[in-house]
C-alpha cells in the first residue's frame, strides 16, 4: 500500500480586488450608466435581448400603456413612449430592456401616432 501524499506548501493566490477597489470602479462606471437609465415618463428605446423576444416588442409596448414609436436603431428595436414604471417589468419578463437614448441622436425620427 502507498502512503498518503504528502500535503505541498500553499500555491501563492492571485491577489484580491480590495473592497475599496471595487468602490472606486464602482463610482466611476456608475455616470455612464445613468446615462442609459430609462427616464420616468417619455421616449425610450425598447430592446430585445433574447431572440424569441423580439417578436413580441409591439406587444408589450401597447400592452403597457405605451405609445409606439419608429424603429429602433438595434435589430427589432422600436421607440415607445410611455411610463418607466408600466413598461419595464413589462420588458423584463419578456426578456427586454429599456434604454434612455434620443431619437434624434439615431438619425431621422418621427413619433407616430398607434392606430
Amino acid at each position: 500500500m502507498h502512503p498518503p501524499p504528502a500535503l505541498s506548501a500553499p500555491s501563492k493566490l492571485r491577489p484580491r480586488l480590495s473592497i475599496a477597489m471595487v468602490w472606486q470602479i464602482a463610482l466611476l462606471l456608475a455616470p455612464g450608466l445613468l446615462v442609459l437609465a430609462p427616464p420616468v415618463r417619455g421616449t425610450m428605446l425598447l430592446v430585445p435581448i433574447l431572440p424569441a423576444s423580439a417578436a413580441t416588442v409591439e406587444d408589450v409596448g401597447l400592452a403597457a400603456g405605451a405609445t409606439l414609436g419608429g424603429v429602433g436603431p438595434l435589430p427589432r428595436s422600436r421607440f415607445v413612449d410611455g411610463d418607466r414604471a408600466r413598461l419595464l417589468p413589462a420588458a423584463l419578463r419578456q426578456g427586454m430592456i429599456l434604454v434612455s437614448i434620443s431619437p434624434q441622436i439615431c438619425g431621422e425620427f418621427r413619433m407616430e401616432p398607434q392606430q
